[in-house]
This record gives structure tokens, sequence and C-alpha cells, in this order.
């Protein structure tokens, strides 16, 4: 007589052993990581170009050579490219004055 098809049950004796639960956080886990790694948020670099440093900051790129011109935002030339910190932005911002509309 065949065995009956029982199904796994959710708490195993075995501590290390993963559970539904377990299992699907860390398909979540999984997901967002691709996801941002898609957005390119997984692994920021520090130095941004000026087509990067526009959607950090929500410019366009000629608004930020105009401003790295004009020694409004901070920058850094290397060689010939304009290169922008991820951190000295941010300090930027922070150094901002605050306006209400």
């Amino acid at each position: 007589m065949p065995k009956p098809i029982t199904e796994p049950h959710m708490h195993s004796e075995d501590p290390l052993a993963p559970n539904a639960g377990d299992i699907l956080i860390e398909a979540i886990a999984e997901a967002v990581a691709l996801k941002l790694q898609r957005m390119g948020l997984a692994c920021q670099q520090r130095l941004m170009d000026v087509h990067d440093t526009a959607r950090y900051l929500g410019m366009t790129e000629n608004a930020i050579r105009e401003k790295a011109c004009a020694g409004d935002i901070p920058c850094v030339r290397i060689d010939v490219k304009l290169r922008f910190d991820r951190r000295e932005l941010d300090r930027w911002i922070d150094r901002a004055p605050r306006q209400g509309v």
C-alpha cells in the first residue's frame, strides 16, 4: 500500500531548516535587490558624471554644466570630464538656504 502524501510541516525539528516564511523573505529580498540594481542604486559610485548628477539632483544636464562652470556646484575635473562627488553634493544641498513657497 502506498504512503499517503502529507503536506510539509511549517516547523521542522531542525532549527536551521528554512520554513515558508524564510523562503518568502529571501525571495522578496532578492526581488528588491534586483530592482535596486536595475535602478542603479544598489552600488552607488562616489563620483558621478553630468548625466548621473542631473538625475540625482532632478535637474537638466545643461543646468548642471552651467552651475559647474559658474562655480555654483561642487565638482572636480578629471582629464577633460566633469565629475561630481555625491558626498559633496549632499553637503551642498544641506547648506542651501531654505525658502518658503
